[in-house]
């Protein structure tokens, strides 16, 4: 099999849909049939099962073939960048996910800050829930993906010290106090935003025998935030989401701190591409400091 082949499976295994395939691709969709077919007749294995009602769906052996593909992807990308570097040019692609809020802060000025040197380097950049970019990461299906940390399964580099803060409704009596702690939200009406640090607040809230009440749970900040709002409670988000949407709210810090950590990740550091490593060698020179400052 060629690793034009390859490439073909791997796209048709990400959109389980041929005729987007063969359009991602600029190939026809008969052209893009006869790959798919070439590479099951040489593995002599059925890859992919076609379903009237559900569509394309890959078998259990090409669930684990389309991850030895992407590697196999990773490591000709690798090649052509050392070549690249050894005449001097400057050329790749960098696959990278986070999900909204720390797209939004910390992609940005990375890729900005990379283009200025290296105009050529193409970034394909993938937006999805903390678990979606996870699995990306996992999976090979990206290069390196913004995550909250911990994760055992990857290479993990700390970049930001996020905190969670609160978001309070007009003429809430807790906007009297000096300071607000976890006891006094004991058994108040909460809106919590999910985003991948609901275990921290819950083992905050429990580490100080407090009753969490969630009277709402959204999955949007915009939405947490027209509640609030409204009044129909306290929201409790991360400081970064909700740095992301401007509001005339009253926003305070709830101790004891609620921190999430957020990083980088990677499948292996050590054999990712020029480019990824160079990505990765960025952000951690814009961010890292200010990941001291964020836990002083």
């Amino acid at each position: 099999m060629t690793i034009t082949q390859i490439l073909i499976f791997v796209r048709v295994a990400e959109t389980l849909n041929f005729t987007q395939a063969a359009q991602e691709l600029h190939m026809t969709q008969p052209a893009v049939s006869h790959a798919i077919a070439s590479i099951e007749n040489e593995l002599d294995v059925k890859l992919l099962l076609r379903d009237r009602k559900k569509g394309v769906l890959l078998t259990d052996i090409g669930q684990r073939v389309v991850r030895e593909f992407r590697s196999i992807l990773q490591s000709m990308n690798r090649v052509e960048q050392q070549v690249a570097a050894e005449k001097g040019l400057d050329i790749g692609t960098i696959t990278v996910g986070a999900f909204p809020s720390a797209s939004a802060y910390f992609l940005p000025p990375v890729i900005q800050q990379i283009q200025q040197q290296y105009p050529n380097l193409v970034f394909d950049l993938h937006e999805g829930s903390t678990n979606d970019v996870k699995e990306w990461v996992h999976s090979r299906r990206i290069d390196a993906g913004i995550i909250l940390l911990p994760d055992p399964l990857v290479e993990t580099l700390p970049l930001y010290s996020d905190q969670m803060v609160l978001l309070l409704p007009n003429q809430h009596p807790l906007q009297q106090q000096e300071q607000i702690t976890i006891r006094h939200l004991h058994g108040q009406d909460m809106i919590l935003c999910k985003g991948g640090h609901e275990v921290a607040i819950l083992d905050a809230f429990e580490r100080e025998k407090s009753e969490l009440h969630i009277r709402f749970t959204t999955h949007n900040v915009s939405t947490l935030v027209q509640m609030v709002r409204q009044g129909l409670g306290i929201g409790i988000v991360s400081d970064l989401a909700l740095s992301m949407f401007p509001h005339e709210l009253t926003v305070t810090p709830v101790y004891p701190i609620i921190h999430r950590q957020i990083g980088i990740a990677a499948p292996s550091i050590e054999q990712a591409s020029l480019a990824t490593k160079l990505f990765i060698r960025t952000a951690q020179e814009l961010f890292v400091p200010e990941l001291a400052l964020h836990t002083k």
